[in-house]
């Protein structure tokens, strides 16, 4: 019977049998975990919280470049910090999301251009910047306001100072910590504008230090 199956022209009905099985498979765990997703949300939903509709996923999909899956997950996230409500106050939604705890997360409301008050399009627009499929000027405008304190448009030494000094870990020496720090923003600052004794770096020379990195660092899988 198998010899029968894999002669022509039993082999074309084979191979078609076997594309439709396999397309009936994918639809159906499709399907499967979209009904998933939906059970999930409807137990983390609280009692006078808005769901999304099909068509709000597509129009967030194509907006953001996150996947389904990841708009349910951040949704979820939203739902819970803010009980049901349809806008909450950015700090909160910063501090409570668990992606972005740490020593920058005080940075991320500006570094994102959040509003005081935002809603779930206005975050999923947002946290866009991560996707892998971000373009990487759009990660790297991101990444450049993280690490400027100032709206001058510029990194400044103090800028990377400071932030060196949020990132590292305590040291038994404090003094040695300190000399650390300073060697290393001096050296960053000698290699990208040629003399140390330059003060500032502008987006085309952080670019040739972020770019190397900007593609893995800058992309969360929410």
């Amino acid at each position: 019977m198998l010899d029968i199956a894999f002669q022509a022209p039993w082999l074309y009905g084979t191979i078609a049998l076997f594309v439709l099985i396999a397309g009936l498979l994918f639809a159906s765990m499709k399907f499967l975990g979209r009904y998933i997703a939906d059970q999930q949300m409807e137990r983390v939903h609280p009692p006078n919280a808005r769901k999304l509709s099909n068509e709000d996923f597509e129009a967030l999909c194509c907006r953001t470049g996150l996947t389904r899956a990841e708009i349910s997950r951040l949704y979820m996230s939203f739902m819970r910090i803010t009980d049901g409500n349809s806008n909450e106050n950015a700090e909160k939604i910063i501090q409570e999301v668990p992606y972005f705890q740490g020593p920058l997360q005080d940075r991320m409301v500006s570094a994102l251009k959040l509003p005081e008050e935002l809603d779930f399009v206005i975050l999923a627009s947002a946290l866009s910047a991560f996707s892998e499929k971000a373009a990487l000027d759009d990660k790297m405008r991101f990444l450049f306001r993280l690490y400027s304190s100032e709206a001058s448009g510029t990194v400044s030494k103090q800028d990377l100072t400071k932030l060196l000094d949020d990132v590292l870990p305590e040291f038994p020496d404090e003094e040695e910590r300190s000399t650390l720090i300073e060697r290393a923003v001096e050296g960053t600052f000698e290699e990208l504008c040629g003399s140390s004794e330059d003060q500032e770096l502008g987006m085309e020379q952080f670019q040739m230090a972020a770019t190397p990195l900007i593609g893995e660092r800058c992309t969360i899988f929410f």
